[in-house]
């Protein structure tokens, strides 16, 4: 681990562009294959997926469903979609609250994270991508966990966040 990793610091729904820069950064530094983002209208995953240009798979984690027109241009980028999505921390309002308190995108990276994991389309580390209101400004390498693993005692499955790239100010 780089204990010399800048966080950055970002101004809420203002840079877009310097989360996507961090992103591609980290990704090519190597040991992240997957990159969850937790996007509600799936704009910026076509920005994100296009920046990292295949170096990792990107997967993409709404609760709502996105036009056809966008997710032809996901497919075609090879992006993973996960639609209509059940959301599993909003249903334990300790966490959630917790997680809120942090911020929104981290709550929202995470949610991704657990969603991704329980259906098989991350296990290993990944970087996360969450946002609020505003849109994304939220950046974390998490080790993934399933829903069931959230309630599971056993540490060792247990979601965690490895790393810090970006939060909001």
């Amino acid at each position: 681990m780089d204990i010399n990793q800048i966080i950055l610091h970002l101004d809420t729904g203002k840079t877009v562009l310097s989360l996507i820069n961090a992103v591609a950064d980290r990704v090519n530094k190597g040991g992240i294959s997957t990159v969850v983002i937790a996007s509600m209208k799936g704009k910026q995953v076509i920005k994100f997926s296009e920046a990292l240009k295949g170096s990792a798979k990107v997967v993409s984690v709404t609760e709502f469903e996105y036009s056809n027109s966008l997710k032809k241009a996901m497919k075609k980028l090879k992006v993973v979609l996960v639609e209509n999505a059940d959301l599993h921390i909003q249903d334990h309002r300790e966490m959630r609250e917790a997680l809120q308190a942090c911020s929104s995108g981290v709550k929202a990276a995470l949610e991704a994270v657990v969603i991704a994991a329980g259906k098989g389309l991350a296990s290993e580390p990944v970087l996360a991508i969450g946002g609020g209101r505003h849109g994304l400004d939220t950046a974390l390498v998490v080790r993934p966990s399933t829903p069931e693993d959230l309630v599971d005692t056993d540490l060792k499955d247990e979601l965690a966040v490895l790393e810090v790239i970006a939060l909001p100010t």
